[in-house]
C-alpha cells in the first residue's frame, strides 16, 4: 500500500514541492488511484500558476489595492467589464485614467494590470517620477538599465500621477520620447488627476506637449471617474 509520505518523496524527487512539503493534501483516499494522482497533479499545476502570477505581480510592482466595482455607476460597470476581457491590450490601445484623489484610478489599473498578469500577459507600474527616474539613469545604473529593459519585455505599462505637478521641458522630452518607443507594440495607461487641456496650459513647450497628448489619445480610451 502506498504511503503519503512515499507520494511526497517521490513529488520531492520531481520538485513538486507543493506535494512534497504538505502544503497540498494528501489525506484524501476516496478515489481511484489514477484519478487521485490526476488531482493531486492538477492542484501542483494551479498552484504552479497562482504563485507565477504572485511572481510577475512583484516584478512589475503591481500595487496591492483593490478597486470596489461598487463604488461606481453603471456605465463606467459597463466598460470595465469589457475592458477586463484585455482585447484592447491585444489591439496595443492605451487607457487614460483622469479623476480626483481617491476616486479609484490607481486601483483599477492596478486591477486591469492583475487581469492581465493572470492571463499571462506581463504588465509593469511606475509612478511618472520614477518612471523618468529610470529612463534619464539606464544609462548609468545596471538597475535602472534592467528595469527598461523588463518594461520593453512588457506588453503593459502602468504609469501613474503623470504630470501630476509642472514639468521641465528636459522631463517632457523625455516622458516623450521614451513613451514613444515603449508605445510601438505595447498598450500603456496613463493615470492623471488633470485634464489633458491643462497639460498643456501647465507646459513650457506647449507643441511639443499637444503632440504627446494627440499621439497618446491616437488610440485610445479615457476614462473619467469622479
Amino acid at each position: 500500500m502506498t504511503s503519503i509520505s512515499e507520494i511526497q518523496e517521490l513529488a520531492r524527487i520531481l520538485n513538486l514541492q507543493n506535494i512534497a512539503k504538505g502544503v497540498i493534501d494528501l489525506s484524501h483516499d476516496k478515489e481511484s488511484n489514477l484519478a487521485y494522482l490526476r488531482d493531486i497533479l492538477q492542484q501542483e499545476v494551479s498552484k504552479r500558476e497562482e504563485y507565477a502570477v504572485l511572481k510577475r505581480e512583484k516584478a512589475g510592482r503591481i500595487p496591492k489595492k483593490t478597486f470596489v466595482t461598487s463604488n461606481i455607476n453603471s456605465g463606467i460597470a459597463w466598460q470595465i467589464e469589457r475592458l477586463e476581457e484585455l482585447e484592447w491590450i491585444e489591439r496595443e490601445q492605451n487607457l487614460i485614467r483622469i479623476g480626483k484623489c481617491s476616486t479609484g484610478k490607481t486601483s483599477l489599473a492596478a486591477h486591469l494590470g492583475r487581469k492581465a498578469l493572470e492571463a499571462g500577459i506581463k504588465a509593469s507600474y511606475a509612478t511618472f517620477d520614477d518612471f523618468l527616474y529610470t529612463v534619464k539613469h539606464k544609462a548609468m545604473s545596471e538597475k535602472q538599465r534592467q528595469r527598461f529593459k523588463y518594461w520593453t519585455s512588457c506588453s503593459l505599462i502602468i504609469i501613474d500621477d503623470v504630470m501630476y505637478t509642472g514639468v521641465s521641458m528636459e522631463d517632457l522630452m523625455v516622458f516623450y520620447q521614451s513613451i514613444m518607443l515603449l508605445n510601438e507594440s505595447r498598450s500603456v495607461i496613463l493615470i492623471t488627476n488633470r485634464e489633458l487641456s491643462s497639460w498643456t496650459d501647465a507646459a513650457e513647450d506647449k507643441h511639443l506637449m499637444q503632440t504627446l497628448i494627440d499621439r497618446v489619445t491616437a488610440h485610445s480610451q479615457i476614462i473619467r471617474l469622479n
